[in-house]
C-alpha cells in the first residue's frame, strides 16, 4: 500500500500525540502513524497539497483553519529541499527517516515550525530531542560540527553548506 504525504508531515508524524483533532481526523492520523511505525518500509508518494492525512482534517486550509495553505505550502517546500525529496516521486518511509536523522535538531525543528499553531501550543517541541529514538540527529551530537549539504536547497539558519 502506498501512502500519499506532503513533505511537512514528516516533521509532524514523529511528534503526533492526537491533540486538537476531531475524531475522524484523529483516527486517520492514528491509523497512518501506526502503520508507519509497524511498517517503516511503506512506500510514500510525495505530493503537494492535501494528502492522506489532510483528507479528514477540520483544518482544511480555508477560512479560519489552523493550517493555512500559503504557509503550509512554504513549509512543504523547505522540508522538501531540506531532505532532498521531489514531488511526484515515491520513497520508502524508512529512507525519509534516515534523511531526517542527518539534518534534524531541536534548533532546526524550531526554525522550520515556530510559526505553526501546533508548535506554539507546545505539542511537538520534544520531537527531535537528543536521545529520542528513532530521530536522534547526528547534527545534535556536539562532535559533529558540519553536515554534508550537497544537493540540499534549504539549509536551516546556523548550519554551513559543505560541499
Amino acid at each position: 500500500m502506498t501512502l500519499s504525504l506532503r513533505p511537512h508531515h514528516f516533521l509532524c508524524l514523529p511528534g503526533y500525540k492526537g491533540y486538537n483533532y476531531n475524531q475522524t481526523a484523529k483516527t486517520s492520523w492514528d491509523t497512518i502513524s501506526q502503520q508507519l511505525r509497524e511498517n517503516p518500509d511503506t512506500d510514500i508518494f510525495i505530493l503537494s497539497g492535501k494528502d492522506d492525512l489532510c483528507k479528514k482534517c477540520p483544518n482544511d486550509g480555508t477560512g479560519r483553519a489552523i493550517c493555512r495553505d500559503d504557509s503550509v505550502n512554504q513549509l512543504d517546500k523547505k522540508v522538501q529541499d531540506l531532505i532532498g525529496i521531489e514531488t511526484g516521486k515515491t520513497y520508502k518511509y524508512s529512507e525519509i527517516q534516515r534523511r531526517l536523522k542527518w539534518v534534524m535538531t531541536p534548533e532546526v525543528h524550531e526554525s522550520l515550525c515556530s510559526t505553526c499553531t501546533w508548535w506554539r501550543k507546545g505539542l511537538c517541541h520534544d520531537t527531535f530531542q537528543q536521545g529520542k529514538a528513532p530521530f536522534l540527529s547526528v547534527t545534535a551530537n556536539p562532535k559533529v560540527e558540519k553536515i554534508n549539504t550537497e544537493g540540499l536547497k534549504y539549509v536551516p539558519q546556523g548550519f554551513s553548506k559543505v560541499a
